[in-house]
């Protein structure tokens, strides 16, 4: 049985495509989906599915087959959209795949984790780039794609840049954006301080830079907060256990994954058992209290016949089955209003795709959301989600009806079976519910404390769980951060050689050659002297935010836990910014 992991809309807005290949991403459920508004429910359903896109575009980029190639080529040809469609590569050139990815890479300023000319050999031979290239692996089938998950990254934060402007500029807030970039900094220990420009295309390669490296910390952070909200909340279970006089698990910290994994769905499976007995337990003390009721009245007379007992359920059970009818017809009603509206948006969709706008390209989302901000579309859509939620309910009332009308049943059920003679005291019936009442409370509560003990431990081993990834995660997102800040030094120096600052980004573009000669990381030039005799470099000596970055040079301190972490001190950068960066029009 998988395992289900339950998600917040916050959560559901940070993830990313490398969490949907974390082996726990089997079964997610959104927290407190039936009280969303029809705006977040819609931003939750375009989050998973780009987050769909990506990770099956993803794998499906080291190899197509004939069919997939064919029906590529003629949606291309249906397209009516003026977006030049790139061809498809040849099915089995997993390594023009990887070089497509580099150049779009390249083109848009970004930086490679590796030299290129290296090809697929690094992938055995990693050497200094053994970290750095498990970052961006994806999974075994496109391992070696990790160009294309460069790629994927950079588009999130070139639309992250959009979004912020968006939001800050027409608000006249941009400073507070530049404000909080630089917090961060300081926070982290980094020094250097970007001069961010409301038009993306004015903005220096180094300040660029500097702002994906406050995208990347933000990526960072939001790890630091879920590291602690699962810390708190296991120090919370295990707590609660204490107190019930139970274990919680303490001797099994450091597990490999799939022991805590395969522990967590055997309690699961413990649970949902007690689960099961507590609902039928639950079942026998409501009908004991009903049983109770109709011994109570009056109209039963001093002394109850055993007929008049039967028949008093047996309207109990026509009364509900009439309600379930009435229910019905309501149900059928709100389904046949929403059809409409759901045809359209399904029409709607298939029309986007046939045109080509799937969404997550840069073009086929600006087209998308030009179409979706008109006021008849969203009158349209907000109608769609109003009925839908109405549907939604009549089918809930209409499902509960039916479950009263099986409960009522069972209370006929058990009046025709029970032993009873012809005529009973009506006293000695309510003495009878009340003893009933009495054996099936003390059942529940029993029922009630073993699940609870079942499912805070089951809680502790799916924190233990969680924190093994999110530190896994943490570790890393380290290493990038690492690579990440090395960069930056390499832009600064590039900056400090040039002695001005660059111009616009759209007015330079560089050779192939001159990306590549910053993409070498620092630890390549301390295993090749000569190239760092090539260019002189003022290298940091600051400890990175987990880890080292030359273990040689720094001292080691202990690490701590959340905000209280050694964070690094770099020199401060007082170095001019590199030249301007070409920035694709369609991300403009």
């Amino acid at each position: 049985m998988p395992l289900c992991k339950i998600y917040s809309v916050e959560e559901i807005m940070d993830l990313t495509v490398k969490d949907t290949q974390d082996p726990d991403f089997v079964n997610i459920q959104i927290k407190g989906w039936q009280k969303f508004t029809p705006g977040d429910k819609e931003r939750c359903i375009l989050k998973l599915r780009e987050l769909k896109s990506q990770r099956d575009g993803l794998a499906q980029s080291s190899a197509l087959d004939a069919n997939v190639l064919t029906d590529k080529l003629n949606q291309v040809q249906r397209s009516r959209s003026a977006t030049p469609v790139r061809p498809p590569l040849e099915p089995d050139d997993p390594e023009g795949e990887q070089k497509q990815s580099h150049d779009a890479l390249v083109k848009d300023n970004g930086r490679p984790c590796y030299p290129i000319e290296l090809g697929f050999d690094v992938f055995e031979n990693p050497g200094q780039y053994k970290e750095l290239l498990e970052y961006w692996k994806i999974d075994k089938s496109s391992a070696k794609q990790v160009f294309l998950a460069q790629l994927s990254d950079w588009k999130n934060f070139r639309r992250n840049q959009q979004r912020n402007r968006r939001y800050y500029v027409p608000r006249n807030k941009f400073h507070e954006y530049q404000k909080i970039l630089l917090e961060r900094r300081r926070r982290h220990g980094l020094d250097g301080d970007p001069q961010l420009h409301k038009e993306m295309v004015e903005q220096s390669k180094l300040d660029d830079w500097m702002e994906y490296q406050h995208y990347k910390l933000g990526e960072y952070e939001s790890l630091e907060k879920k590291l602690d909200k699962h810390e708190e909340r296991l120090a919370y279970e295990r707590k609660a256990l204490a107190e019930l006089c139970c274990s919680a698990f303490e001797d099994i910290e450091g597990l490999e994954f799939g022991k805590y994994y395969g522990m967590a769905i055997e309690w699961s499976e413990k649970e949902a058992k007690a689960e099961e007995k507590e609902e039928i337990a639950g079942r026998k003390l409501r009908m004991a209290k009903k049983r109770f009721e109709a011994a109570q009245l009056e109209e039963l007379g001093e002394r109850v016949e055993r007929d008049s007992w039967i028949g008093w359920f047996t309207k109990e059970v026509e009364l509900q089955r009439t309600r379930l009818d009435r229910l019905q017809g309501l149900a059928n009603e709100a389904r046949r209003d929403v059809k409409p509206y759901n045809q359209w948006w399904d029409a709607k969709r298939i029309e986007w795709e046939e045109k080509g706008w799937n969404g997550f390209t840069d073009e086929g989302h600006r087209l998308i959301e030009l179409e979706t901000s008109s006021a008849e579309f969203r009158a349209r859509f907000d109608k769609m989600m109003e009925l839908d939620q109405q549907a939604g309910k009549a089918r809930d009332a209409h499902f509960t009806a039916g479950r009263e009308v099986e409960f009522a049943e069972e209370l006929l059920e058990a009046a025709r079976t029970e032993d009873l003679a012809p005529t009973v005291e009506r006293a000695a019936l309510i003495r009878r519910a009340q003893k009933e009442i009495r054996f099936a409370e003390s059942h529940v509560e029993e029922e009630q404390e073993l699940v609870k003990v079942l499912d805070l431990k089951r809680r502790v081993l799916d924190d233990l769980h969680s924190i093994r990834i999110v530190k896994g995660k943490m570790k890393r997102h380290n290493v990038l951060l690492d690579w990440v800040e090395r960069q930056r030094l390499e832009l600064a120096a590039d900056s400090a050689s040039t002695g001005q600052r660059s111009g616009p980004r759209r007015s330079i573009r560089l050779s192939s050659g001159a990306y590549l000669r910053p993409c070498t990381t620092e630890a390549s030039n301390v295993d090749h002297p000569a190239k760092r005799g090539a260019r002189p470099q003022k290298l940091s000596t600051a400890k990175s935010i987990l880890s080292p970055v030359y273990p040689a040079k720094v001292t080691k301190t202990t690490k701590h836990k959340g905000k209280g972490r050694q964070r690094p001190n770099v020199t401060h950068d007082t170095l001019p910014a590199a030249e301007k960066m070409n920035v694709d029009s369609s991300l403009a």
